[in-house]
């Protein structure tokens, strides 16, 4: 009985050594499917690493763009501005210069011809008053043409913007779902 025993031991002893076998063989399944994952899971970090990377460029690059958009908008102000000054300060000359000679014609004749001359002025005044003008005029469409290309480049730089920001929003939602599904 005392053998029976034992060779009941040996049996069970043989019976758990096998199951425990299937039980390690099971879970060093289970590791290589764990190891899988975990790679996995490293491969998304480093996706999402490179496409925050990626956006950060973005910003950075947008950011010199329109930083160097402001800059070239002021530089252009700046310039219309003087521009402007230099017409008035001329249109001011021109009309004091033209005022100056009509007195100065009018006190030094004081006959018939004076009388005559003075008309003569006063049209030469009208001629440089109406080119001055013109030259006001033509300055000023041109400053506003500046001002027109300006905006509409700025449009055209928002409007990449835009575009990228959605660009990258929709990798982001793919890249996102794609994890998901996995």
């Amino acid at each position: 009985m005392a053998d029976e025993g034992l060779n009941r031991i040996g049996a069970m002893l043989e019976e758990l050594s096998s199951r425990f076998e299937l039980v390690v063989e099971a879970v060093s399944g289970f590791g290589g499917k764990v190891d899988k994952l975990k790679d996995e899971i490293f491969g998304q970090f480093a996706e999402v690493g490179s496409q925050i990377r990626f956006i950060s460029d973005q910003i950075g690059e947008n950011r010199n763009g329109v930083t160097a958009l402001r800059s070239d908008f002021s530089a252009e102000m700046v310039r219309l501005n003087e521009w402007l000054g230099k017409t008035r300060v001329e249109f001011r000359d021109q009309f004091a210069s033209s005022e100056a000679n009509l007195r100065g014609a009018i006190s030094s004749h004081t006959n018939g011809a004076a009388v005559e001359a003075a008309p003569q002025l006063d049209s030469d005044v009208g001629r440089d008053v109406v080119e001055s003008l013109r030259k006001l005029s033509a300055e000023i469409k041109q400053a506003n043409k500046a001002v027109s290309n300006l905006s509409r480049k700025f449009e055209r730089f928002d409007d990449r913007m835009t575009v990228q920001v959605k660009d990258q929003d929709q990798r982001l939602k793919k890249i996102e779902s794609g994890s998901r599904r996995r």
